[in-house]
């Protein structure tokens, strides 16, 4: 019976263990990350937006995190005139009630710059009924001066 007991223990915790989304992990992965401050692999952003200002089909994929280390995935397509969001919170644990995964289709991506923040919104965004917009990613200009990305 112990060794059931253990082999189960094991298994448990394996199974924890794939379920976390670490920052290691979506670095390797290439996701662009947002830490609340710092921002890596910038330039993969940069890249997809020069592939919609082109009308290419392009994706990306965005990990914010939580201040407690809970990522929340953004998995953006375009395909050359409407951008597709699934955003995932699978392995967020304090999701709360917030559902696993959502997906919403949007027909605009806006830059907007102020004093301190580089700001991205999906525009047009339909979720079921609903049309809205939705908040993707805003960044301090110092993190793209300071951060090597």
């Amino acid at each position: 019976m112990p060794k059931k007991l253990y082999f189960l223990l094991l298994l448990g915790l394996s199974l924890l263990a794939g379920c976390s989304y670490d920052s290691e992990k979506a670095v390797k992965n290439g996701d662009v990350i947002n830490m609340h401050g710092p921002v890596f692999n910038f330039d993969r952003f940069t890249q997809f937006l020069d592939r919609v200002e082109a009308k290419e089909t392009a994706s990306v994929r965005i990990t914010n995190y939580t201040l407690d280390g809970n990522p929340t995935l953004y998995n953006l397509s375009f395909d050359g005139s409407v951008f597709d969001l699934e955003i995932d919170r699978s392995k967020n644990k304090d999701r709360g009630d917030s559902p696993r995964k959502l997906s919403m289709s949007c027909t605009e991506l806006v830059a907007d710059e102020g004093q301190q923040l580089f700001i991205y919104t999906l525009e047009g965004c339909e979720q079921g009924t609903a049309a809205d917009s939705f908040l993707l990613l805003n960044i301090l200009k110092e993190q793209i001066e300071d951060h090597e990305h």
